[in-house]
């Protein structure tokens, strides 16, 4: 193993994961838009969730669903891409990895926004995709399932990157891609124990369900308020299981 090699990979993974596609496509759909501190509230009540990292999420909410997923994309392909060109220049070596493990720690405390940045799941997820595109399809699914159960989306979307131990270990990977998704695991939970604490909070309260459950959600910005449109974890199965009824001969 070339310690050169690793710092490159750790170098171009890091710098690469800083950029904050989420600031920069608010900046270009919306300027003066501040979308790294988040207050959603449910019309008519006192309920509201608070957060402040710059996120797909928030810019989701703040600027446009199809804004949001376009930054998804852009932080999913700004780890992908380095560690799939890692991997396929060295497919011996576990740099990919490296270079993959630094874009999420980079969009997580990004050097150029004085270590402020979004929570790390798409980036995480772009690493995953080049290390077992297979697994995370999987695990994804367990994770929905999980979710569903739980009535918790935050949990629902995130867990997956936990049960992606396990399916290392099952896989028979080496101890690198099995330090890896530990590593991510470990960073994903740390970095997103702010919005858990808010779930504590809305739960201590009484108030999750109903804030789970809003067909409508004021968001708060820095300008003026809008309405977006949320979507429960309940109707997004529903919707998948209506169409799997729909597919059937």
């Amino acid at each position: 193993m070339s310690w050169a090699t690793a710092f490159l990979a750790a170098v171009v993974g890091y710098l690469l994961g800083s950029i904050s596609f989420a600031r920069l496509v608010a900046r270009a759909v919306a300027p003066g838009q501040d979308i790294s501190r988040l207050k959603v509230t449910v019309p008519g009540t006192a309920i509201h969730f608070e957060a402040d990292a710059a996120t797909a999420s928030s810019v989701g909410y703040h600027v446009g669903r199809q804004y949001g997923c376009l930054t998804a994309i852009l932080d999913v392909l700004k780890a992908a891409l380095p560690a799939l060109a890692f991997r396929l220049w060295q497919p011996d070596a576990p740099y990919y990895l490296l270079a993959a493990g630094m874009a999420t720690v980079g969009h997580i405390w990004p050097v150029w926004h004085r270590f402020k940045g979004g929570r790390g799941l798409s980036p995480v997820t772009g690493g995953m995709l080049v290390l077992d595109w297979l697994g995370v399809l999987v695990t994804n699914v367990l994770g929905l399932a999980v979710g569903t159960v739980f009535k918790d989306a935050l949990v629902g979307t995130g867990i997956y990157v936990v049960f992606m131990i396990p399916w290392v270990l099952l896989r028979g990977r080496g101890w690198a891609e099995l330090a890896y998704v530990v590593a991510m695991a470990v960073i994903y939970w740390v970095s997103l124990w702010p919005d858990l604490r808010e779930h504590r909070r809305l739960r201590r309260e009484g108030n999750y369900q109903a804030y789970a459950a809003a067909r409508k959600v004021q968001v708060e910005t820095r300008l003026d308020g809008q309405m977006a449109d949320a979507l429960p974890t309940d109707e997004v199965v529903e919707t998948i299981r209506s169409f799997l009824r729909r597919r059937r001969p």
